[in-house]
């Protein structure tokens, strides 16, 4: 089901599949990736509870082994419920059932909360352990954003001078410390984006300061939009390799992909949040135009 906000100027569209934000258009221009399958059919999946991909899609979980093949855990693949609506926001649950119990063995709240406002929108992860044991998961989002005339025209901008590698994750999205980019670094605040750069899968920046990026029009110097990944670890970047494809995922995770000769114990992953019962855990982006 989809769920319209409208905002003086603003109109965006939720829906409760995979509980994603799949529109935000101001004065009719649009900045959401539409999903075209041509390219990606993918908009803004939330990653629970892992992001990027388990290692032959198995992970020893609770000590036991557990298979999720799909890419960024359940939730992106769920019919969430809208719990509440206002003028501007919208918050979408999943709680556990007896198909995620299988191999997921946690009781859980995963809320998504959209909010939008006259220039951007904020997209808010609420995780709560409703069971009597430690709740072991990595989060994060996936949003796509759209790039009409193709991202080789644009640059990201941190907000702080950086000194950083280039990783990236190979064509089973795992990733290995000697996974960086040839001849490449983050060094100062610009990154110019290449279609080049993503020719095996994503790309991140290593053990980077900054928590705010924009994407920025490479001729003018015009912002396209702003991006605050505060209270996330790692910041990934993706679009589909080969395709020269007009969107650019930027992705704020806590958490990392499979590791290249990892042992598959699920509590063992970076980045892991271990949540106590009856507690409750929240993170989320901004996007400002």
């Amino acid at each position: 089901m989809n769920t319209t906000l409208k905002l003086g100027n603003v109109e965006a569209t939720a829906r409760s599949f995979g509980g994603e934000l799949i529109s935000y258009k101001k004065d009719g221009k649009e900045y959401v990736w539409t999903g075209d399958p041509v390219y990606w059919n993918g908009v803004a999946p939330a990653c629970f509870p892992f992001v990027s991909a388990l290692k032959d899609g198995k992970a020893i979980i609770d000590g036991k082994e557990c298979t999720m093949p799909s890419k960024h855990g359940f939730v992106r693949d769920s019919e969430l419920t809208l719990i509440e609506q206002t003028e501007n926001k919208v918050v979408y649950e999943l709680t556990e059932s007896e198909k995620t119990l299988e191999n997921y063995p946690f009781k859980f709240s995963f809320k998504v909360t959209h909010e939008i406002s006259e220039n951007g929108f904020s997209t808010t992860y609420t995780v709560k352990n409703t069971d009597s044991k430690v709740l072991p998961f990595c989060s994060g989002g996936h949003p796509g954003f759209l790039i009409e005339d193709g991202i080789e025209n644009y640059k990201l901008v941190f907000e702080c001078e950086e000194d950083a590698d280039i990783g990236y994750t190979d064509s089973k999205s795992m990733y290995s410390d000697d996974y960086v980019l040839e001849g490449k670094r983050l060094v100062g605040k610009e990154w110019e984006l290449c279609y080049k750069d993503f020719d095996v899968d994503a790309i991140f920046f290593k053990n980077i300061k900054s928590k705010k990026v924009a994407i920025v029009e490479k001729a003018t110097g015009k912002v396209h939009l702003n991006f605050d990944f505060t209270g996330f670890a790692e910041l990934i970047v993706w679009t589909w390799p080969g395709k020269r494809a007009p969107y650019l995922c930027l992705e704020p995770w806590n958490g990392l992909p499979a590791l290249v000769g990892e042992s598959g114990i699920f509590e063992e992953k970076p980045h892991m949040t271990f949540l106590e019962p009856g507690k409750e855990y929240s993170v989320g982006y901004k996007v400002e135009l």
